[in-house]
Formats: structure tokens, C-alpha cells, sequence
């Protein structure tokens, strides 16, 4: 089965591939990016190729190229292409599991709330309740649930 790339999306992302080729001298590690924008133009994309299409949406979110090159309309379509790739799927994934904890605060008075920084581009948040303190970690690779404590004990990374 192929990954869809709709008509909007398209121009977007066959651009980035091509711009990405362009600027590869080896003709070996240019081939992959023009087959990609060819793939992309025509609509549908292999499989195999949805994590290397991820990565250059990525790619062109993350560096502001996105912006910068096609504007607004562009990060959109960039946003909605990566979400449908492996790592925009297991993204998604991750913060539905999260979602599914933290709903064991709800409803629960807040005591405390705190942002930390634990490393270069990585935090963590602590929300503390009467019987619960739940800290997230968040970095480039997403955001998990690092720990929970319960009643004063309870379980770390």
C-alpha cells in the first residue's frame, strides 16, 4: 500500500525533495529525493520511502525552511504530510498513551505545576496533586511520561 499525498500537498513537498537533491554532489544520494518528487507529483509514495518523506517534512519544519520558501500554506501541508508518515503516526501514538495517563489527574486539585530545564532543547514538567506528582519529559524526540509517584512512592525512568 502507498502513502496518498494530496493535490495541495504535493508542490510542497516535491520542491523540498528537489531543492534536498540539488544541493547532494553524489548522484548515488541525489537519486532517492528525485524519485521521492517524482512519487510525490504523481500522488502516491511507497511504503518504503514514507520515513525518508517524514523526515524531509521534518526536515523543512525544523530548520523554518517550510515557512521561509512556501509560507504558511506550506507548513500546513508539511504538518499534514508528516502526520500521516511512520513518525508522525507513532507521534500521534505517544501522546494518545500520555493523554490515557494523565487522565488519573482529572478532576484533581493542582498543588503544584513546574517547568524545568533538564538539557539542551529538553524539559520536564511536574504537576503535583494530594496523591499524585506526574513529570513529563520533553525533547526532540516527543514527550513521555518519565515518572509517577503515588501516596509519596513510586516509579522513576
Amino acid at each position: 500500500m502507498a502513502m496518498n499525498i494530496e493535490l495541495d500537498e504535493r508542490p510542497v513537498l516535491a520542491a523540498e525533495a528537489r531543492a534536498l537533491a540539488e544541493r547532494l554532489d553524489d548522484p548515488e544520494f541525489r537519486a532517492p529525493y528525485e524519485l521521492m518528487a517524482a512519487a510525490v507529483e504523481a500522488g502516491e509514495v511507497p511504503d518504503e520511502v514514507a520515513s525518508a518523506v517524514g523526515a524531509l517534512a521534518a526536515l523543512a519544519l525544523e530548520t523554518g525552511r517550510a515557512r521561509s520558501v512556501h509560507g504558511p500554506a506550506g507548513v500546513r501541508a508539511l504538518i499534514s504530510v508528516w502526520k500521516r508518515t511512520p513518525q508522525g503516526v507513532e507521534a500521534a501514538q505517544q501522546v494518545d498513551e500520555l493523554n490515557t495517563a494523565l487522565t488519573a489527574l482529572r478532576g484533581l486539585p493542582l498543588e503544584s505545576v513546574r517547568v524545568a530545564v533538564t538539557g539542551p532543547g529538553a524539559f520536564s514538567i511536574s504537576i503535583g496533586t494530594p496523591d499524585y506528582e506526574v513529570r513529563l519529559a520533553l525533547d526532540n524526540a516527543g514527550v513521555r511520561l518519565a515518572s509517577l509517584n503515588v501516596g509519596g512512592g513510586g516509579i522513576g525512568e
